[in-house]
């Protein structure tokens, strides 16, 4: 078997591997360089001409990510990344424009801050929503001012603080202003550098930095500290977790903060050169920026929020002034010492936080413009599945009522049966517009063996071992090329032209399967008895018609069974094609499939159940029909010529008319007699056309009454008293003859029998299956949803916001 399955899945494999390459040539023959004519494209491209319009739209679109479909923000994201105390919280209020995630000193941020900034013009004032699983549900809340959400979050690092703890669960801000750009923030946990100040958080950083950099639209944003280049930790902290400094320094935004502390150690041209070479020799340009700050922050909430608030509102122009101090000390230096060089244009072209802010807007603005058509098409997805989840919980409510579920079930089985009568008596249509459901006899044939069908016993007649037998004599058939070619063995077909295949297959099968009957030679003999009925005479009959009864049980029943299988194989597939058709075609009936979990394989189940009962019919039917064949023997079996014993006699003449003429010898009579016949003479009126119901009834009663008188000879009736070689012979050839002409007469009956029995019984079963289907107790798949209503109005709200948007995108689209 395991070589049958190998050769098999070899042609398959030579098959597949032939289609692939003809896919590739006819599209290789059709492909060229087309233009792009994506309209999205276009929109995106002209759109991010105009800053301002593409601020608003983004703004828009974060808006139905962020509150609508309960996801991120789909544009740029920078990750803040530094070593505690580093000042990342005072970066990240500046683009903020308002103090946040601020707290006493020694306490620093304790969890991340996952913050979407959306720009909006008509604020007067910040509003900000604010949630998180570790956050106490008093403290959570939409329509919060900056004032509020800065003490929460105070509060909320403050507990962390004094339990000494960092989390890894964050804090969700959504902040809406007039003066922010549209961007998102992370901004994490400062990581520890003396191990000895607190609990090791540095795994729990890694962590939070390896799942938040996973998001495609997530920029990192390290803040290193104004010192030297090898004893800067944040750096190896970032290689430790990203392995590669190379791939995470490449899009990363590098802010050198707190510079102030470096100015004086960098007050001339060669000191300050020497001390970046390092950073640009590994890839690193960092911005310098300087923000001023408290001179104590062991304050109020309300008296730090002010402190920091007017810390910031002076924060650009104290920047601009130091820098510019900076630079003054360098044109000093220089005039003392005409020999020093200027300072290197990549750090001059970096300093203060307006350039850093004015790169990272440039970066938002580009990846915003590039993602734009990306982010269009998951909005029009996501109102299609919206539409389609919408239509589900509507029909949903219909479904709890059992006899709705029944009456659906019912359509539903009824369209899946009307189309497997389709395809039984064939649907060119179908062929043509989906040629993945046709398929070739080895895969037949592999469906067939694979089902838990082919070790299951059907009746008596046969053991699964006679079956796999047969199975191997139509392997043989492929391995020997004697697979005629009216099998069509390497067509593909869909529905009834599958089933005549599986005919014809069975009866070049049979051909192929038939036994050598000299190997039952020396057993003719035991075969033949003695004295039987008390006649001292070789009963030859009985041992040719136990020739006839093993070669045809061989040769026919394990092949009934087999092609049985075979017939149910390719109908339990129709059933799963015409399933899957009925939903691609959007059936209404079909979504009873969707709503109802388990439902599609207790149909499928319950088909399987009626097809497996129809062939265990089939099979019993089939068996007893064709028994009586080979069970008895007939003389005048038609196609059956009898061994003559008798020696043709000599020529014999006769005296007619004064000339001697031949007397006809037996053969020629027995010719004369067959051409004369009952049958010869029907064929006659035929072929003239004319039939006289008269005359043929009384043909048929003369063939009966021929039939009654005619003398029947089987065997020859001379034969010794002990069966001897020669006699063997003539018992064996007899014998052959005889199962020859049977077997043509048997092929006949069975092309009946099957077509009855399997075909016709089949499409019977189909055509009532709908009913006694949904007559079934199906009341455990009506589905339970208690939040129903609330989710049906949820999904209308998302699709009228989606809707409304891309409304605007079109008429956007119009104006440019």
């Amino acid at each position: 078997m395991t070589d049958r399955r190998t050769k098999r899945l070899e042609r398959l494999q030579q098959k597949a591997a032939a289609k692939s390459r003809a896919n590739a040539d006819t599209n290789g023959s059709s492909s060229g360089n087309v233009p792009s004519s994506n309209p999205d494209e276009k929109f995106s491209k002209l759109i991010a001409q105009k800053e301002d319009v593409l601020l608003n739209f983004v703004a828009e679109i974060n808006k139905i990510f962020t509150d609508n479909l309960g996801r991120p923000a789909p544009f740029v994201s920078f990750v803040i990344c530094g070593m505690q105390s580093s000042g990342k919280s005072t970066i990240m209020e500046r683009f903020l424009n308002a103090p946040l995630n601020i707290v006493q000193e020694g306490t620093g941020t304790r969890c991340p801050l996952d913050t979407t900034c959306i720009h909006d013009s008509s604020l007067t004032q910040p509003r900000c929503e604010l949630s998180g699983l570790e956050l106490a549900p008093d403290k959570a809340g939409t329509n919060l001012s900056t004032e509020e959400v800065f003490e929460t979050i105070t509060e909320h690092n403050r507990n962390l603080g004094d339990e000494d703890k960092f989390s890894t669960e964050p804090l969700r801000l959504i902040y809406r202003a007039n003066n922010v750009q549209n961007m998102r923030f992370v901004d994490t946990p400062g990581i520890i550098a003396n191990q000895g100040t607190g609990r090791d958080n540095r795994d729990d950083i890694k962590g939070i930095l390896r799942d938040v950099m996973k998001k495609p639209n997530s920029k990192l944003c390290v803040l290193v500290e104004p010192k030297e280049f090898s004893t800067n930790t944040i750096i190896d902290f970032c290689d430790e977790t990203f392995h590669s400094r190379g791939e995470w320094s490449k899009d990363a935004i590098i802010l050198m903060t707190k510079f102030d502390k470096n100015l004086e150690d960098s007050r001339s041209g060669s000191k300050a050169n020497k001390f970046f070479s390092e950073y640009h020799d590994n890839g690193l340009f960092p911005y310098l920026t300087i923000t001023p700050t408290l001179t104590r922050e062991d304050l109020s909430a309300d008296l730090l929020y002010a402190e920091r608030l007017s810390l910031l509102e002076s924060a650009t122009s104290k920047e601009e002034e130091r820098f510019g101090d900076w630079k003054a000390m360098h044109v000093k230096n220089r005039e003392i010492y005409p020999d020093d060089p200027k300072l290197n244009p990549d750090v001059e072209s970096r300093i203060g936080f307006t350039v850093a802010k004015n790169k990272m807007r440039e970066v938002m603005l580009m990846d915003t413009a590039n993602r734009l058509p990306e982010v269009l098409s998951s909005l029009r997805k996501h109102l299609t599945q919206f539409h389609e989840d919408l239509t589900i919980l509507e029909g949903k409510k219909k479904f709890h009522d059992p006899n709705y579920l029944k009456l659906m079930i019912g359509n539903l089985m009824h369209d899946v049966c009307k189309r497997i009568a389709d395809y039984l008596d064939g649907d060119l249509v179908t062929a043509a517009k989906n040629p993945e459901y046709l398929i070739d006899l080895d895969e037949e044939l592999q469906l067939e063996e694979d089902s838990e069908w082919s070790d299951m016993k059907l009746g008596s007649s046969a053991t699964t071992d006679e079956e796999d037998e047969w199975r191997n004599v139509i392997q043989r058939m492929f391995d020997e090329d004697t697979m005629p070619a009216h099998v069509g063995s390497d067509k593909t077909y869909l529905g009834g032209k599958q089933f005549q295949r599986a005919q014809n297959l069975l009866m070049s099968a049979m051909a192929e399967a038939f036994p050598d009957i000299t190997a039952m030679k020396e057993y003719v003999a035991s075969g033949a008895g003695y004295l039987q009925g008390g006649l001292q005479r070789e009963n030859w009959e009985r041992a040719t018609l136990s020739i006839v009864k093993m070669t045809s049980s061989v040769t026919i029943s394990p092949g009934i069974n087999f092609f049985i299988k075979h017939a149910g194989s390719i109908f339990r597939r129709l059933f799963q094609v015409a399933l899957m058709d009925t939903k691609r075609r959007s059936n209404e009936n079909a979504m009873v499939l969707d709503i109802c979990p388990g439902l599609e394989q207790r149909v499928v189940d319950e088909f399987d159940g009626m097809l497996w009962m129809l062939m265990e019919n089939a099979a019993r039917n089939t068996h007893v029909s064709l028994e009586p064949m080979f069970s008895i023997l007939n003389p005048c079996l038609p196609g059956f010529v009898p061994i003559d014993e008798e020696e043709e006699e000599e020529d014999h003449y006769t005296l007619s008319g004064g000339s001697y003429v031949k007397t006809p010898s037996k053969s020629e009579i027995r010719e004369e007699k067959m051409s004369n016949g009952v049958f010869s003479k029907l064929a006659s009126f035929i072929q003239n056309l004319s039939i006289d119901e008269r005359q043929a009834k009384q043909l048929l009663r003369d063939r009966g009454r021929e039939l009654a008188v005619q003398k029947k000879t089987f065997l020859p009736e001379n034969r010794t008293s002990m069966i001897n070689d020669d006699e063997t012979d003539k018992i064996i050839l007899s014998a052959f003859q005889y199962v020859v002409a049977l077997q043509e007469l048997i092929q006949t009956n069975l092309n009946f029998l099957i077509s009855h029995y399997v075909y016709q019984e089949f499409k019977k079963r189909i055509a009532i299956f709908p009913r006694t289907a949904s007559n079934q107790d199906w009341s455990h798949f009506i589905p339970s949803d208690t939040e129903l209503d609330g989710t049906i109005a949820e999904l209308k709200n998302k699709i009228t916001v989606i809707k409304a948007s891309l409304g605007k995108i079109q008429k956007m689209q119009m104006q440019f």
